[in-house]
């Protein structure tokens, strides 16, 4: 087993980060986001209490628009968690694609004495089996403060992604990922991951979200933690990856339309413009 977790530039080649990660199941992105633009997300996201803080793409556009979007995630995103089917439409024989979608954005805060959480699958909500056929989640979480061993941090067991349901993680297994402010860490969702106790006098946070593929249940509604009101701020590129987008063939439309095409014609069906959704 690797005594250490594999470490990577922000511009690193996709392919090589991927096959680390099918290997040891996470990485780190070493400046994967700029000291400026985290202290910008943690300025819009307002006070933040003890744990996990759920919603954070509708309290920080700068998460949804910069950190949610980073380009190596994105593209890792896709490697990972897109899926194709056959489907036999009207005599052809058609290729749908469902590409992925946010399933959660959080923050995690590690207040002084805080104990920590222990070790889970961050899949667990979709009911996997281990190891995967496919992954079903992939997550991020970026350091917005230095974590070191004292101040909470990551606990990881490296290659768990490859453990079948039968195994259980043991604390001699276990890596601590240490980060300074602005790294990341990229992690499959069938790895094992934790977060160890703050036993210094400052708070610790991670800025994080992960995605899941385009034809599974989000974890957090982000229809409702990022309403139309919110989301319709955002680019088109976070609005479909926030879920606002057919996942193909049908998954996610209304009225057989586009959700973002919906919204636009805001009940005027005179403007509904009939689209293949295959």
């Amino acid at each position: 087993m690797p005594s250490s977790v594999k470490r990577f530039s922000a511009v690193a080649d996709p392919h090589d980060v991927h096959q680390y990660l099918r290997a040891d199941g996470i990485v780190i992105i070493e400046g994967a986001a700029t000291r400026g633009t985290i202290d910008t997300v943690l300025a819009e996201a307002g006070a933040l209490s003890g744990g996990q803080t759920f919603a954070l793409a509708r309290k920080s556009a700068t998460f949804a628009t910069h950190l949610l979007m980073n380009p190596l995630y994105i593209d890792l995103a896709k490697r990972i968690l897109t899926d194709t089917c056959i489907i036999y439409y009207e005599q052809e024989r058609t290729v749908s694609t469902s590409n992925p979608q946010v399933s959660q954005t959080s923050v995690l805060t590690a207040q002084p004495g805080s104990p920590g959480w222990g070790l889970r699958r961050q899949d667990e909500c979709h009911h996997i089996s281990h190891p995967a056929k496919r992954e079903a989640d992939f997550g991020f979480a970026y350091a917005a403060t230095d974590v070191t061993r004292e101040h909470g941090a990551i606990r990881v067991i490296i290659g768990s992604n490859n453990w079948t349901d039968l195994r259980d993680p043991k604390e001699q297994e276990e890596c601590l990922v240490e980060l300074r402010k602005g790294d990341a860490i990229f992690w499959l969702g069938s790895t094992y991951l934790g977060q160890a106790a703050n036993t210094t006098s400052q708070t610790s946070v991670l800025l994080s979200a992960v995605a899941t593929a385009g034809f599974r249940r989000q974890e957090e509604n982000q229809y409702l933690a990022v309403p139309w009101e919110v989301a319709e701020k955002y680019p088109t590129e976070v609005q479909k990856f926030l879920g606002y987008s057919v996942s193909r063939p049908y998954g996610g439309s209304v009225e057989h339309m586009e959700p973002l095409d919906f919204l636009k014609v805001k009940g005027d069906w005179s403007k509904y413009v009939p689209v293949d959704l295959v």
